[in-house]
């Protein structure tokens, strides 16, 4: 992903603030802000080809390292970890979450062995 205006590829995830960003989340557009530019744009915050793969739900990233599912909380995380689905851990924003997905093939073999 890159800046519509003046092409950098450093940005972060910007609040949204009126009724068109939230209907824009609804079809998976969330508002990113140029660090560069500062200029604010709307994009996808993965790609439709890899919705299909682990990804974080908070930046997006395929980053992915496998975590001790003991690491991970949440509402749901006994259950979770009483079906043995696998923990991950975000390696830009340090999310940790559980997901039933397989990380992406892109992803070198060792971001699959679990972090200590």
């Amino acid at each position: 992903m890159i800046c519509p205006a003046c092409n950098s590829t450093d940005f972060r995830r910007s609040h949204r603030r009126d009724i068109v960003d939230f209907f824009a989340g609804l079809f998976g557009y969330i508002p990113w802000r140029c660090s560069h530019c500062a200029k604010r744009f709307r994009s996808r915050g993965t790609p439709i080809a890899n919705l299909l793969c682990a990804h974080c739900s908070i930046c997006g990233n395929l980053e992915l390292k496998r975590i001790s599912p003991d690491l991970a909380s949440g509402l749901t995380a006994p259950l979770w970890r009483a079906l043995g689905v696998p923990a991950f851990r975000c390696i830009p924003c340090r999310h940790k979450f559980f997901s039933v997905l397989p990380l992406s093939k892109d992803v070198e073999d060792t971001e699959y062995k679990i972090a200590s």
